[in-house]
């Protein structure tokens, strides 16, 4: 087994599952389409990603995700759902990138790394988007909405391509925002004593 292999294996797993935090399913697409590409080797048990039939389903429902979420009030019943369906995405995401190690122990580290760090991104995401509402009456989310199209395409198809810049932009990401909204939640707790 290639250490190196398996840190990018890992890193690129972990840098798309972020990006299930943004979109459910167009990194599974990403993934997919790499797979038939044959620019990535899909984990044992995951060949699956790279038929036709789940590059269809996978199209379809990003089409159908990205569409929706520019809709008012459907965008927060996306959200609602992705709590759950985006965690479980970037356990699937990161399991399906992890080859070079145990199979059992890739599916574990995939299903830990993967829905803990989709759904981190998850609730940072769900946190601007009602700053968004809040400001805005909701009229600027279509916008949000379309960066974060952008930032999942760019973080998909850089997780692929060179997953150690992108996994560490994520994380310096991850750290500026957690940061962020420590301080917001710090300075209300303290204002309101």
């Amino acid at each position: 087994m290639d250490v190196w292999q398996v840190v990018m294996a890992v890193l690129m797993g972990f840098s798309l599952a972020a990006t299930c935090g943004l979109r459910a399913f167009l990194p599974l697409l990403i993934i997919g389409i790499a797979a038939k590409a044959g620019l990535v080797d899909l984990a044992a048990g995951f060949d699956w990603m790279g038929s036709w039939t789940a590059l269809a389903c996978f199209g379809a429902a990003t089409v159908i995700e990205i569409l929706a979420d520019k809709i008012p009030a459907v965008d927060h019943i996306l959200d609602a759902a992705g709590v759950f369906i985006r965690p479980i995405a970037g356990a699937i995401a990161a399991s399906s990138l992890i080859s070079g190690m145990d199979p059992l122990m890739g599916l574990v580290v995939g299903i830990i790394v993967g829905g803990t760090i989709a759904g981190l991104v998850q609730m940072i995401k769900s946190a601007i988007r009602l700053l968004s509402t809040a400001a805005t009456g909701g009229i600027a989310n279509p916008v949000v909405s379309a960066i974060e199209d952008g930032a999942a395409v760019v973080t998909g198809i850089a997780g692929i391509f060179v997953p150690l810049l992108a996994g560490i932009i994520i994380i310096a990401l991850l750290v500026y925002f957690s940061r962020k909204f420590r301080k917001k939640i710090f300075f209300k707790k303290t204002a309101g004593m």
